[in-house]
């Protein structure tokens, strides 16, 4: 276990501040300990805060090996997919395969198979020359089943999966999809033939649900209008009854998105936040997900939306003012996230409490100045399914590194 100097903050409903530093986090006047995932060949990371990379009985986590330079990943560049074995005092990294199909921000969409699998994982890499996905155990590294898509997004229960085009992604989005291949549809604003597959992940059959044109002319908006659309950013309710995900499109420089749901045959589709922007995203029940977004009768806020209606309000108005990467704990109420670098290039590692409208700032954490853009280092915090662990990435000490955060004892 190794603690480390941070600077920490705390802020209250009174929005008052206190500044300081202490060994290790502080929550209040409460102390939480840190560990410190790392190596001296690589950086160690994760990717996005929409999926958990601890095991179900919280043993296991989950990490890439990346190489040391912080550079866009090209075709031939490889992460290795492991883990650390949390119950040793100093857990050494067990690999389970390579894959040159990764990027910064999202990893290969590295995960358990399954909310209660404990040996299998999933994750992207080519397959006969493409884009697929492959589900491992992770003691006999033995291959358990081959896609020939990669994924983007896993039910809980590990029924279904859902595709997209990671070149299209990369070319459009760089940083979030794969640069192994070239995007077939690079001609095409809006092609007809590319959108979003569901995935039997039991058979490996593949169903198309509907193209990136269908979508464009879905509740069409003026601006869309000469431009070039894709999609981002999919995840199942709890439940693995609906999905939501981003559509998106660029003109003349300006990128603009909307948020839509549907249901798990790409039917029942409504347009959730359809005008103004939204940035990220977090599903708190079934009927029930946040977002970071704008309104033009709310202005740019933390938005709690009812599904397939116009019922929305506000978390934390007045003090959570911030954007950054939402998920609420698996045990109550309380809202994890953190900050994009602030002008001192500090990012903040956030805990809102609705109950008693508390903010608390568990960290900051410097971020360097190659760290930006493609190759930005975002904290990307995650839960354990418990709730007692926080895990996230943060580059302030030159690298990426993963971190771990004990808070069994509250916060």
């Amino acid at each position: 276990m190794e603690q480390i100097d941070f600077r920490i903050f705390l802020k209250t409903k009174w929005r008052r501040i206190i500044r300081g530093l202490s060994r290790g986090f502080l929550s209040g006047k409460k102390k939480l300990n840190i560990r410190k995932f790392t190596d001296a060949n690589h950086q160690v990371f994760f990717g996005y805060y929409d999926i958990t990379p601890f095991s179900h009985d919280e043993k296991f986590l989950l990490a890439l090996h990346a190489p040391l330079e912080n550079l866009p990943p090209k075709p031939e560049s490889e992460a290795v997919a492991g883990y650390y074995d949390l119950s040793k005092e100093n857990p050494s990294f067990s690999e389970i395969g390579k894959t040159t199909t990764w990027c910064w921000q999202q990893g290969c969409r590295f995960q358990w198979y399954s909310e209660k699998s404990d040996e299998s994982v999933l994750y992207n890499r080519l397959v006969e020359g493409r884009y697929g996905c492959v589900v491992q155990n992770i003691k006999s590294k033995k291959i358990i089943k081959t896609y020939k898509k990669a994924v983007y997004a896993v039910s809980r229960d590990g029924k279904w999966g859902l595709s997209l085009n990671f070149s299209r992604l990369h070319r459009l989005r760089p940083g979030y999809g794969y640069v192994n291949l070239p995007d077939e549809t690079d001609r095409e604003p809006v092609p007809e033939k590319d959108g979003i597959w569901r995935i039997d992940m039991k058979t490996g059959w593949e169903d198309f649900l509907f193209s990136v044109a269908e979508i464009a002319n879905f509740e069409p908006l003026g601006s869309m209008v000469g431009a070039e659309h894709y999609f981002n950013h999919i995840l199942f309710n709890p439940e693995g009854s609906r999905f939501m995900f981003f559509h998106l499109w660029v003109k003349k420089g300006k990128r603009y998105n909307r948020l839509i749901t549907c249901d798990i045959n790409g039917k029942d589709r409504y347009a959730l936040v359809n005008d103004g922007h939204v940035s990220h995203y977090t599903w708190k029940s079934n009927d029930e997900l946040l977002a970071y977004s704008t309104h033009t009768d709310t202005g740019t806020n933390y938005h709690l939306y009812i599904d397939k209606t116009d019922i929305r309000r506000i978390i934390g108005k007045g003090i959570l003012n911030w954007d950054g990467h939402p998920s609420f704990s698996p045990v109550d109420s309380m809202l994890l996230t953190d900050t994009y670098p602030d002008k001192y290039r500090e990012q903040h590692l956030l805990i809102f409490k609705p109950d008693s409208y508390e903010l608390i700032r568990l960290g900051s954490f410097y971020s360097p100045l190659r760290f930006k853009g493609e190759v930005r280092c975002d904290l990307h915090p995650r839960w354990s399914l418990s709730g007692g662990y926080i895990c996230f990435d943060s580059a302030h000490e030159g690298r990426r590194n993963m971190y771990l955060v004990d808070v069994r004892d509250g916060i």
